[in-house]
């Protein structure tokens, strides 16, 4: 019985000490640094170009340069221009700067972004004109929030917002849509 006892009483003063270690411990002096958002590399003049599942083309981005970031996976892009290639129509969207986010499938597009479909069988040539559009590269969906104005042969529009489903075709305009139709001579 006294051996118990005293086991017991040394295990409450390890118990102890080792709750008065904790108690007093002093504070860490130097702090974790964040990881700054400095990028980790860099590329000039590049292309990529993405496939679909039957190998074709589906989508080349194309810029002058690209930073990487490693703090939170995203990338800037300066003077970026990418090309939709679908089965109806070919969109080559261009702007001063893009961002690529951590998610890969989302671009944004900001300052002088110029949408502009090229001539086919079905369609005249379009330009769309905004200050900034998100394009989902799996969807093969852009859209803004934000003022656009469209042109198409005689036919210019002016839009708050807009979304285009490259998928089906669709144009949407969202809001304060005005327009004006002088006929091509």
């Amino acid at each position: 019985m006294r051996t118990f006892i005293s086991l017991l009483l040394v295990l409450t003063l390890a118990l102890f000490s080792l709750w008065f270690q904790d108690l007093f411990k002093a504070p860490d002096i130097i702090s974790k640094p964040k990881q700054a958002h400095f990028p980790d590399y860099f590329m000039e003049d590049f292309s990529i170009t993405s496939m679909n599942p039957q190998g074709h083309p589906a989508y080349i981005l194309t810029a002058q340069r690209m930073d990487h970031f490693a703090d939170d996976d995203s990338a800037e892009l300066q003077r970026p221009v990418f090309e939709f290639r679908g089965d109806r129509d070919h969109w080559k969207i261009s702007a001063q700067r893009a961002s690529i986010t951590a998610e890969r499938d989302v671009i944004h597009f900001y300052d002088d972004v110029q949408l502009v479909r090229s001539q086919s069988a079905q369609d005249k040539p379009m330009q769309i004109e905004t200050s900034y559009l998100k394009i989902d590269t799996e969807q093969k969906i852009a859209e803004t929030d934000r003022p656009a104005q469209l042109t198409s042969g005689g036919l210019e529009l002016n839009t708050l917002g807009m979304m285009l489903d490259n998928n089906s075709g669709i144009l949407k305009l969202n809001a304060q849509v005005r327009g004006r139709y002088a006929p091509m001579p």
